[in-house]
């Protein structure tokens, strides 16, 4: 919503856009006695946008060992785009502030020695102009005593318009601006095929999923079929060889008048006349093998006495 009320509030003003380009010339860093910087380089930033200088080593003073600089021998610049606005009848731009900062940089890691504020404002002119400024920054570390940047500064006009022109809007504003203020539409677009994407890699997914039980199920089907055939197999095997086991010692089983006797295979149902005889068979067997016991004898006076 910041950016939002930014723009309301620039509703009816005067935009100027200007290019401002920094020319280095020294650098100053005074330490403490318990630490000297490496390789310095010079930022130039407001918001998200930065420009940056190469690393420079750092030369120690002969004087005091604690006090060097960095001297630009071949001229390095930085360039940036500024949009100043200001009402339609007022004679000054609004403020605009961009920062230098010095940055130390030692085997990878960064350390922010000082930094200074300028405003933009100062420098903006109709004509173009130069300015050689000295700048002392405000130290941001413990260890640094005191830094100095002398630099050339050019400005040079580019366009003059309303401060809602889309032309006239600063990068740095429309860079800082929340996602949530104004939606990007590519990112629904990016979506839908992120969306389109996922429903194909699901449905494609899904068609694996049941070729795969498909297969499965078919390969259990022919894994009971050939376990059913295997145990049929089996059985047939077994009755075969019991039945040949059984000619084999049918011999054997013959009786004393050299006549085979038959191997009963199943219950049969006897006859009335086969069913007596074999009762009377199996009564004889038993009365052959009941021990046996003598009888009395009666006298002879009571046999006759019972044959009269």
């Amino acid at each position: 919503m910041t950016s939002v009320w930014k723009r309301l509030q620039r509703v009816g003003k005067k935009a100027s856009k200007f290019q401002f380009v920094a020319s280095f010339q020294e650098l100053v860093v005074e330490c403490t006695e318990k630490w000297q910087p490496d390789k310095l380089r010079v930022m130039w930033i407001r918001r998200s946008r930065r420009h940056s200088t190469k690393l420079h080593s750092w030369q120690p003073g002969i004087k005091n060992p604690y006090r060097g600089m960095v001297m630009w021998q071949v001229p390095e610049s930085l360039q940036i785009t500024v949009t100043l606005f200001k009402e339609p009848g007022a004679e000054e731009f609004e403020d605009k502030d961009w920062t230098f900062i010095i940055e130390n940089e030692t085997k990878g890691q960064r350390k922010v020695l000082a930094s200074a504020d300028v405003n933009m404002k100062k420098y903006a002119t109709a004509a173009s102009a130069q300015y050689d400024i000295t700048l002392k920054l405000k130290p941001l570390s413990v260890k640094v005593v005191e830094a100095t940047l002398i630099l050339n500064l050019s400005c040079i006009f580019l366009k003059e318009g309303k401060a809602t022109d889309e032309d006239m809007q600063s990068l740095a504003s429309l860079m800082s601006m929340k996602q949530s203020d104004i939606g990007n539409l590519d990112d629904f677009n990016d979506s839908d095929d992120e969306v389109g994407e996922e429903r194909r890699a699901s449905f494609g997914t899904g068609q694996s999923v049941q070729f795969t039980e498909f297969k499965r199920q078919l390969s259990t089907l022919n894994e009971e079929e050939s376990q059913g055939s295997a145990s049929v197999e089996a059985s047939l095997r077994t009755d075969t060889s019991i039945a040949l086991e059984q000619k084999k010692h049918a011999p054997a089983s013959a009786g004393s008048s050299g006549h085979l006797v038959p191997v009963p295979r199943g219950k049969k149902r006897l006859s009335g006349s086969s069913l007596n005889s074999t009762k009377s068979q199996a009564g004889g067997l038993q009365q052959a093998f009941e021990p046996s016991t003598p009888q009395k004898r009666p006298a002879d006076g009571a046999s006759s006495d019972e044959v009269s």
